[in-house]
């Protein structure tokens, strides 16, 4: 009987997390957005707030020139807007671009280290040298689009708004590799952060690729996170403002198909994720809505490998008693040795589509249990290895 009861348990927790939670904010943001008035026209350019971009990169030599044109060509006020760039121990020649291309307007200011410190360090060097009210975060491979920059400045119109996240497009149009599963999650993700924001402006974190933020809000990070963006989202709710997503702030970034490149990718992330949960706790705000949202969408995400463990092993002790239960059994061995063999396949440039979503979803809980470990051994410094740019 105790067996049959942790197994409900374990369903129902997985199904809250997957099923109940996502759908239930999406329609009900969906629905309190339709009855809410339009909004207003946008913000005259004598309203817009001072904005400065900042952009801590390594090796970004094959996107970082495509990347500083798309800010470049922003339609936003140029007297209002300027950018700063820092090159972290960049030896691909990603020194000489920025500062051939920071010759050419006198908006962008180089910072250029020839020892390696990670990007904390850098972050924290670039937001020391910012003066504008706002600051946009960015990464190298994600590319603007004009409206970018003042999509993000005018949610700032709200004096209660502490941060807005952009809208993350794929560049890539194939579905090589893991990038279609890679993809479809990322949209996912982006429409539950957008509703938990819509509904209680308790987006738990940001877009990383690219965010806004107020600039006296900003921390000064760990020299030591990994997950700066969670780290930085959280320290905003904790501040009691207000986390949002904006639909029109559209960006573009490449997607790794390499699933095993992805793989080592997650598990940094998670590594930081459980970091930033050992120092913010279970309840970074005091805000209720926060809380539960943080509860429902990170930290139960976060318990994922734990519970599919125990719904598998549940499972396993029941199989003798029922035919159900041996079924259950055989379904979810016959996913794992097929996903092994996906592995396998997908070094071949082969792969089974509908098979590789199970792959994805395994691989990304496998990271998170390998994170967790990384996390309660201690991560003693912030700087890794950016993803290799296809």
């Amino acid at each position: 009987m105790a067996a049959e009861i942790i197994l409900i348990i374990a369903t129902a927790l997985l199904a809250w997390t997957y099923v109940i939670y996502p759908v239930g904010i999406i329609a009900a943001a969906s629905l309190g957005k339709k009855m809410r008035s339009r909004p207003g026209p946008p913000l005259h350019s004598d309203s817009l707030p001072t904005v400065t971009v900042v952009m801590s990169l390594h090796n970004e030599n094959k996107v970082v020139e495509a990347k500083i044109r798309s800010m470049l060509a922003s339609d936003y006020p140029g007297e209002r807007l300027d950018f700063i760039i820092g090159s972290d121990g960049s030896g691909d020649g990603t020194n000489a671009i920025i500062s051939t291309l920071s010759a050419t307007d006198s908006r962008i200011h180089c910072i250029i280290h020839a020892e390696r410190r990670g990007k904390v360090a850098m972050l924290n060097d670039l937001v020391a040298k910012a003066t504008g009210e706002i600051l946009v975060v960015t990464d190298a491979n994600v590319i603007f689009t004009p409206a970018t920059v003042r999509r993000l400045a005018e949610a700032f119109a709200d004096p209660g708004v502490g941060l807005c996240d952009a809208t993350v497009n794929s560049l890539s149009g194939d579905y090589t590799g893991i990038t279609g599963q890679e993809n479809l999650y990322s949209r996912f993700e982006t429409a539950l952060k957008r509703a938990e924001g819509d509904l209680w402006g308790a987006m738990p974190g940001p877009y990383g690729g690219c965010y806004a933020v107020r600039r006296r809000l900003f921390p000064r990070l760990p020299e030591n996170t990994l997950a700066d963006d969670l780290y930085v989202g959280l320290s905003v709710l904790r501040q009691n403002f207000r986390s949002v997503n904006n639909p029109g702030a559209n960006v573009y970034e490449d997607t790794q198909p390499d699933m095993m490149a992805q793989f080592r990718r997650r598990i940094r992330i998670a590594a930081g994720s459980f970091q930033n949960l050992f120092r913010f706790g279970p309840c970074p705000s005091r805000r209720f809505s926060t809380c539960f949202t943080f509860f429902s969408h990170k930290i139960m995400r976060w318990l994922t490998p734990l519970l599919l463990g125990v719904f598998f092993m549940t499972t396993v002790i029941l199989s003798g008693r029922s035919v159900v239960y041996f079924c259950l059994t055989s379904i979810q061995m016959i996913f794992i040795i097929l996903s092994a063999l996906d592995l396998v396949l997908d070094r071949q440039g082969k792969r089974v589509r509908i098979q590789r979503f199970v792959t994805q979803f395994l691989l990304m809980n496998a990271a998170l249990a390998a994170g967790f470990v990384k996390a309660v051994r201690g991560i003693e410094t912030g700087i890794w290895e950016p993803t290799k740019r296809v």
